[in-house]
């Protein structure tokens, strides 16, 4: 769990960065400053416990995991530039 933790801090803190520095549509900053927030609160120093173990609050359950990560998955395409698909 604390490596997914990882992965979305690092996915959110990069596309954050992105979406700053280039801002290719109106409104970019503030999708990236979302996208910042995000990363600061996915990150493990702030909720996981020295024992590698992330608190029960945020644990999730073995089929919920699954469609999380399902989710995670297919909403991916939202974070693409889509206005110019339009």
């Amino acid at each position: 769990m604390r490596l997914l933790m990882w992965v979305l801090t690092l996915g959110f803190a990069f596309g954050a960065m992105g979406l700053w520095l280039d801002g290719a549509f109106l409104g970019a900053r503030l999708v990236a400053l979302g996208l910042g927030t995000l990363a600061f609160l996915a990150c493990p120093f702030l909720w996981a416990r020295p024992d590698g173990l992330v608190p029960d609050e945020l644990a999730v359950p073995g089929k919920a995991r699954l469609m999380l990560a399902l989710a995670l998955l297919f909403c991916g395409p939202l974070l693409l530039p889509w206005q110019l698909w339009l």
